[in-house]
């Protein structure tokens, strides 16, 4: 196992350590770091493991901050960096399956990384170098295996939320989840209800942007997990034959197909396209997920942008025209940046624009339709609704939002220039056309009043 990046981080970790054993105290960069380090993989957070009370680390360095008291776990800012640096613990029973009820201090590194979830994150290293292993998480890391350190059914009874994170772990290390510890996740299913749903959205969110969503979405899928989740989640999710890993080995091409999609909204878009959720659901899915609300809506356009096409009722042997026109329609309803990610989805998920059944190649001919498109928003015409109003000499309403949606697809479809000259001649050819001229319902009142 080769060093990870990030190696100036580890040793300022260590540098850290180094000062805490220098007064008299025993200290270990621990978890997540040491794993990672292993693995070859960068290294993203410095976690270190003390003898040292709270108040004595705070009493070593200048800048620390008091994030955890309670649990013993202070913050250490150097050179700009944070380091998470906790006394070593011992936890009681977890009365509500989430967090314990009492943690107590202890002088034991090996009591303290006894009530680690994994192996694989219940390692330590000392300013030495050495690495201290008390449950076999090296093997583990060497056999690709998810194991709970001590009994599967007590640790996922004491946090639920480590069922997610052994799920998350496996796939994107590549790793199985041992036997005993997938016997355990299933016993211990229904105590998912009392996790969060930030901390459940949070959970699935780093498998939707890890290395293999398709292998997290089979693992989530066999285990049925999500349905004993505190709101309702998609059970049904799709069973990605082909492109997630069969169980017995990894699929290369799972992960392959999800990496052409760096974006992590479009890689929702694409699980929620795939379980047949429409976008009134996708939103809803997104709430309870606990997603922002602007992330949730731009989601859920890219679900839209498939429900316009595949609702559009396009005939076989429709011309092109048509469906350029519906498209833009789309474009143009949900925004470019959604349209340009259905596609995206679209290249990487063949079922999902199949299911529009618009023809082969349309895809590539509706990108194409895109990268013309000289305006998909009403803010990107060159004539405003105020000039609108003052060319027809009429009182602002909704005409106005009418008529400008028109004319951007007019200009969508390139059937007229983006120019002022240009639009406000096709806005009044368009009100020429109308027999009778709309009437202003207040100039009607005035009327009928004299």
């Amino acid at each position: 196992m080769e060093p990870a990046g990030g190696e100036s981080s580890w040793q300022a970790g260590m540098s850290l350590a180094a000062v805490l054993e220098a007064a008299g105290h025993e200290a270990y960069l621990v978890g997540g770091c040491v794993r990672d380090r292993l693995l070859g993989r960068e290294i993203r957070d410095i976690d270190i493991a003390t003898s040292a009370l709270p108040e004595q680390v705070m009493e070593l360095f200048p800048k620390v901050v008091p994030t955890g008291l309670k649990h013993g776990t202070v913050t250490v800012v150097r050179d700009g960096e944070h380091f998470e640096v906790t006394t070593f613990r011992h936890e009681s029973a977890y009365s509500d399956a989430r967090h314990p009820d009492e943690v107590v201090f202890v002088r034991d590194l090996r009591e303290d990384l006894a009530r680690r979830d994994f192996t694989i994150n219940a390692m330590a290293v000392g300013t030495s170098g050495k690495t201290v292993d008390p449950f076999g998480g090296l093997d583990d890391l060497r056999r690709g295996l998810v194991r709970c350190v001590g009994e599967a059914e007590e640790r996922f009874g004491e946090d639920a939320l480590r069922m997610l994170r052994g799920i998350r772990f496996a796939a994107e290390f590549g790793f199985a989840l041992e036997e005993a510890t997938w016997s355990g996740l299933l016993a211990r299913r229904e105590k998912l209800r009392h996790v969060a749903m930030e901390r459940v959205g949070s959970e699935l969110d780093k498998m939707m942007a890890g290395r293999d969503p398709g292998e997290a979405v089979r693992l989530l899928r066999t285990s049925n997990l999500l349905a004993f989740a505190k709101e309702p989640l998609p059970t049904e999710l799709p069973d990605l034959a082909g492109l997630a890993s069969d169980g017995s080995e990894r699929d290369e091409e799972s992960r392959t197909v999800w990496s052409r999609l760096p974006n992590p909204d479009a890689r929702w878009a694409a699980l929620w396209l795939l379980s047949g959720a429409d976008r009134a659901l996708a939103l809803e899915w997104a709430r309870r997920l606990k997603f922002s609300i602007r992330r949730g809506e731009a989601i859920a356009a890219v679900v839209g942008v498939h429900g316009r096409l595949a609702g559009s009722a396009v005939e076989p042997g429709t011309d092109d025209s048509e469906k350029r026109r519906i498209w833009a329609e789309a474009v143009i309803r949900f925004g470019a940046e959604a349209a340009r990610m259905y596609l995206d989805v679209a290249k990487a998920f063949p079922s999902v624009p199949d299911s529009v059944r618009w023809g082969e190649g349309w895809v590539r001919k509706a990108e194409d339709w895109l990268d013309r498109m000289p305006a998909s928003a009403i803010r990107e015409l060159a004539v405003r609704g105020d000039e609108l109003v003052a060319l027809r000499g009429l009182k602002a309403g909704p005409w106005v939002a009418e008529e400008l949606n028109r004319l951007l697809t007019l200009v969508a479809l390139e059937a007229v220039p983006n120019e002022a000259h240009a639009l406000k001649s096709a806005a009044a050819e368009g009100w020429a056309a109308k027999k009778p001229d709309p009437i202003d319902p207040e100039e009607k009142i005035d009327k009928t009043v004299q």
